[in-house]
């Protein structure tokens, strides 16, 4: 399936997780990492988003990504082949958090909380 960043602007905020296969050990640390946090991924309108250079990129594990689309996304972002990165993208299009290591969800929902949009969600649902 084509990803296109613009089909989310406005609906979810994006995680972005590159690597170059799904055995590398940032990948590996940061998809545990995300393990048991649906409710919060949810909550937030949070989508992980796999971009591999090797094997099948998967947007929440779920729907394949085409290469068309993992290279123009590795464009987008500026991530160089063979290295790891995380990007958080807001619900505005725009990257939050660049990060070479894996990132704990407790830092993204902390980050993703103090974002304006979020907090007026948050004030709508109570």
């Amino acid at each position: 399936m084509s990803f296109d960043p613009a089909d989310h602007q406005w609906v979810h905020r994006v995680l972005y997780v590159f690597a170059p296969t799904d055995a590398h050990p940032h990948f590996l640390a940061q998809r545990q990492t995300a393990t048991g946090f649906d409710e919060g991924f949810r909550e937030r309108d949070l989508l992980f988003v796999a971009v591999l250079e090797e094997g099948e990129s998967l947007v929440d594990g779920q729907h394949a990504i085409d290469a068309a689309s993992v290279r123009a996304l590795r464009e987008r972002y500026e991530v160089a082949p063979g290295t790891f990165a995380v990007v958080l993208v807001g619900k505005d299009g725009a990257a939050k958090r660049r990060s070479a290591e894996p990132v704990p969800p407790s830092a993204l929902f902390g980050q993703i909380d103090q974002m304006p949009m979020r907090q007026r969600e948050m004030r709508e649902r109570r």
